[in-house]
């Protein structure tokens, strides 16, 4: 129904004039008559509507109002929409981003707007929608900004929103910027950071990464010296952010091929409030690796989760080419002094700063001998300290990932979610069918159906005497229509992805619900999984989480650190609350009561 019909409708019902309603809400004659005729839409003012609504309540002839003007009121927002540019479904994602990311729980929220907590429970779990959604929206961002100028995450709000961190500290500009995110971001966001990451993964393609990385666009962005001395001292934030650019310029332009060593716990907060220089960052990093050239990063993990997984999130291109290796520090490097150490085959860069004081901070660009046998020596030393943050094999790499990781794939507790579903549930002749289909040489089938067969016995030995969670999507012909689940070869290490027709999924997908009913200490739960088409997540609990990504390029990753297990814990947690089909295997009512797995 258009607004001009449902104003109409009630002033109509209600006995109400033109000439009184415009006395009774203040809004001119000549305007209601473009209202009425539908030459003109109020916009979605709440106050101008509410007076709208309770004006026509009070102008009205009846004895008896069949109707409140709150449902008067709701009945025109919902014709003129909330003042959002997106579905609302969409903006209450936004909404519990923002809240996961910041740390501010729905009881908290509840108290600093002053509601009852159930309402804001209801709000958050979409069974109502607030009132005046404009105004909750300006409470729920002055909350936001409050809780993160005073738990000094203004960083962490910036790297959310893709701004510069100085936008946030801005009082006239940093409400404006948050509004316009929590109502007019078109993307689906993940309600839970981990998923942010897996996004990252899913959507690299290594062919489209190198097509489109131009190694010249570094030189056009960090323009050349007139020439390198020996040594050059660059004091302060900005010079700073110019010796790395010049590091990573004179490291692509250098003949030599050593491994670049990349280490600082300097506050990313400086670079993110120098949007231009991330955007070199990343550009000389990338020409770096287009020179062919091998990168070690160790990360500062000693931060929250959430900004953790953001840099992560914003390095995962980088770690796909298989040409960066990530690593981190199991302690924190102190809270006085900041470090930075970067070193290439003919170039170190090091420096130094009182946390607090950065813009007094010194750093140094030298090709001096001595102080590069000083610089490497310094950063193997830092390396033989470090742990691997990830470690990420392609494709090819099958043998050496069950080599160096078999104690994984043995007996141990595991949470398995799929988003394809595993190869080696099907028979053999099935397996040789499809790759038959995609033209795959004899050979290679093979060697495909040894593996296969391997993974058979181990998952049979293994659910003898662990405890398996599965999760499995089993979702609709419409929903497979729109967005099809891949038959993917990626755990048995082959570079191979069949679109294959729902009836030949329903099979599959019956296939392993069979298995699972076969087996005492399988649970499989059917459900929408964590809603990804090309990355499978194997958490082996109390050791690792595995990433199985099945696109171009085909990898795995293997992650060890604390707070990875934890934050895939929380996720994996997540989906047994989101599962909406039957549970197989053990009692699900009873197995939550113990507290899972």
């Amino acid at each position: 129904m258009k607004f001009s019909e449902q104003l109409q409708f009630y002033m109509n019902e209600l006995g109400v004039s033109s000439r009184e309603l415009a006395r009774e809400s203040g809004i001119s004659e000549s305007a209601l008559s473009r209202y009425r005729s539908g030459e003109r839409t109020p916009s979605a003012d709440e106050k101008r509507l509410h007076g709208l609504a309770e004006a026509l309540v009070r102008a009205s002839t009846l004895s008896v109002v069949p109707y409140s003007a709150e449902e008067i009121y709701l009945s025109f927002m919902d014709i003129v929409g909330s003042g959002l540019t997106i579905p609302y479904e969409n903006y209450l994602e936004n909404l519990h981003q923002l809240m996961e990311i910041m740390g501010i729980r729905s009881n908290a929220l509840a108290k600093e707007l002053a509601f009852d907590p159930s309402y804001i429970s209801r709000i958050l779990s979409g069974k109502r929608k607030p009132a005046e959604i404009r105004t909750f929206n300006a409470q729920v961002v002055s909350v936001v900004l409050k809780n993160a100028e005073e738990r000094e995450r203004e960083e962490t709000l910036a790297t959310l929103l893709r701004i510069p961190v100085e936008v946030i500290r801005d009082p006239e500009k940093k409400e404006e910027a948050l509004l316009a995110w929590l109502g007019t971001n078109t993307e689906k966001v993940a309600t839970h950071p981990v998923r942010r990451f897996l996004r990252g993964v899913e959507g690299f393609d290594i062919e489209e990464y190198f097509r489109t990385t131009n190694i010249e666009e570094v030189k056009r962005l960090v323009p050349p010296a007139v020439s390198l001395p020996k040594r050059k001292v660059y004091i302060g934030i900005t010079s700073m952010l110019e010796a790395q650019a010049d590091f990573m310029r004179l490291t692509v332009l250098n003949r030599s091929t050593d491994t670049v060593f990349m280490y600082t716990d300097f506050s990313s907060a400086e670079v993110m409030r120098r949007p231009d220089f991330l955007k070199r960052y990343l550009i000389g990093i990338n020409s770096i690796i287009r020179r062919g050239l091998k990168i070690k990063i160790i990360h500062n993990v000693h931060r929250p989760l959430s900004e953790m997984l953001l840099t992560l999130e914003m390095h995962v291109p980088l770690y796909l080419t298989g040409q960066v290796e990530p690593y981190y520090m199991n302690k924190s490097q102190g809270d006085i002094f900041s470090h930075h150490l970067w070193v290439s085959g003919g170039l170190a860069l090091f420096g130094e700063g009182v946390i607090g004081y950065l813009t007094e901070g010194m750093h140094v660009l030298t090709n001096h001998a001595a102080e590069l046998r000083y610089a490497r020596k310094r950063a193997k030393r830092l390396l033989e300290s470090a742990y691997p943050l990830m470690q990420i094999y392609r494709g090819e790499s099958y043998d050496q990932l069950r080599k160096e990781n078999g104690e994984l794939f043995q007996i141990g507790d595991r949470s398995l979610s799929y988003s394809y579903l595993p190869v080696s549930y099907l028979s053999p002749e099935e397996i040789d069918a499809y790759m038959q289909r995609a033209g795959v040489k004899s050979s290679t089938r093979r060697v495909i159906q040894i593996r296969a067969e391997y993974r058979r016995q181990s998952m049979a030995n293994r659910n003898k005497e662990s405890h398996v969670r599965l999760y499995v999507p089993d979702i609709t012909e419409e929903e497979f229509q729109k967005n099809p689940i891949l038959l993917s070869f990626a755990e048995l290490g082959l570079d191979l992805t069949i679109e294959y027709s729902y009836e030949e999924y329903r099979k599959h997908l019956e296939k392993i619900r069979l298995a699972g009913e076969q087996s005492e200490n399988v649970e499989t739960i059917f459900g929408q999984g964590h809603t990804l088409r090309a990355v499978n997540i194997y958490l082996f609990h109390g050791k690792a989480v595995v990433i199985m990504k099945c696109r171009s390029p085909l990898s795995c990753i293997i992650m060890r650190h604390p707070s990875m297990l934890r934050a895939f814990d929380e996720l994996i947690g997540s989906l047994r609350k989101d599962a909406v089909s039957t549970v197989y295997g053990q009692e699900g009512e009873q197995d939550e009561k113990n507290g899972g797995i």
